[in-house]
């Protein structure tokens, strides 16, 4: 029995990792939120099959990680767009000036783009980049047979169903909606099609230090939310943050594919994810000022387990 439970880990590790990162330590959802059994059940349900659903997919089609991204895409608007429908509703809690900032013909256009970009790189890429320093061992290797991806399906397609028919009220334009979900399978058709080569380090070995990787992850993570926060309370025109966040992502790529490498390269991934996370963690201790109480407990949980997880490295490595 507990053989079995310990092969289990893994993939308990990686359903949690995605909620945990994108919902409890952005603040989306408080310790006490987090924790309320419906709301966890509904979030371990919606964002852990999403990621197994990626990375499983990636894997067999052997896309890498510009599958990766294609596919967390397709994650990010079935939460937003189909689940919950914060793409379309300019109530959505978390919008503030983004409701009526940049909405056209029914859509919070910038909150769209913005928040793709978080899920993609939050809920989806983040996680299986953290997921493959803890297991090495099982990088580039499946989790789930054919029935185990299929029930991953099913999960998504009925709490999506649940959240968009009995959890949200709001009810956007039938062909906004239908629009939204044929996206979703261009999206998984794309990373079907895309080659193994695209968004992949073109190099051996890295060209860069690790601590560039550090501070390019940091500064990401920090442009990302102020673009979607910040940008629209200094300029008036809706179409700059949007193209602000899309060359944001383009230059972080080119940096990516440019200088990583494919060999030897656990400290440099360490040292983006420790970037990427560092914006979230620090905002953690805000949002415990601001009321939301425990999540200066979660911030300091994520700087342990970054501890953990460089001396869990620097002992791979050693062997």
């Amino acid at each position: 029995m507990f053989g079995r439970l310990r092969r289990k880990i893994p993939l308990i590790v990686l359903v949690l990792l995605s909620p945990a990162i994108a919902e409890l330590l952005s603040g989306s959802s408080p310790p006490l939120e987090f924790i309320n059994p419906p709301a966890f059940i509904i979030l371990i349900g919606l964002y852990g099959s999403g990621i197994l659903i990626v990375r499983e997919l990636s894997i067999k089609w052997d896309k890498g990680w510009g599958g990766v991204i294609l596919l967390g895409m397709a994650y990010g608007i079935i939460e937003e767009g189909l689940a919950v429908k914060s793409f379309f509703n300019p109530n959505w809690m978390d919008l503030n000036v983004l409701g009526t900032y940049g909405r056209w013909i029914g859509v919070n256009w910038v909150w769209v783009v913005c928040l793709t970009v978080f899920h993609v790189v939050y809920s989806i890429v983040l996680p299986i980049l953290l997921f493959d320093m803890i297991f090495p061992s099982l990088k580039n290797k499946r989790l789930l047979g054919r029935k185990g991806l299929g029930i991953c399906f099913i999960v998504l397609f009925f709490i999506t169903g649940f959240c968009c028919l009995l959890l949200v009220s709001y009810r956007p334009d039938d062909f906004l909606y239908l629009a939204t979900a044929i996206i979703v399978v261009i999206l998984f058709i794309g990373a079907w099609k895309v080659p193994i080569a695209c968004a992949a380090g073109r190099n051996v070995y890295s060209s860069a230090r690790p601590r560039w990787f550090f501070i390019i992850g940091a500064i990401f993570g920090f442009l990302v939310f102020f673009i979607m926060y910040g940008v629209p309370h200094i300029v008036t025109a809706p179409l700059i943050p949007i193209v602000l966040e899309i060359l944001l992502c383009l230059l972080v790529l080119r940096f990516i594919a440019k200088r990583s490498g494919y060999d030897k390269n656990a400290y440099h991934d360490f040292a983006f994810a420790s970037g990427l996370l560092s914006p979230l963690i620090l905002l953690s201790f805000i949002h415990e000022s601001n009321g939301a109480y425990g999540m200066s407990i979660v911030g300091l949980f994520f700087i342990g387990f970054l501890f953990w997880l460089r001396r869990r490295i620097r002992k791979n490595i050693d062997r």
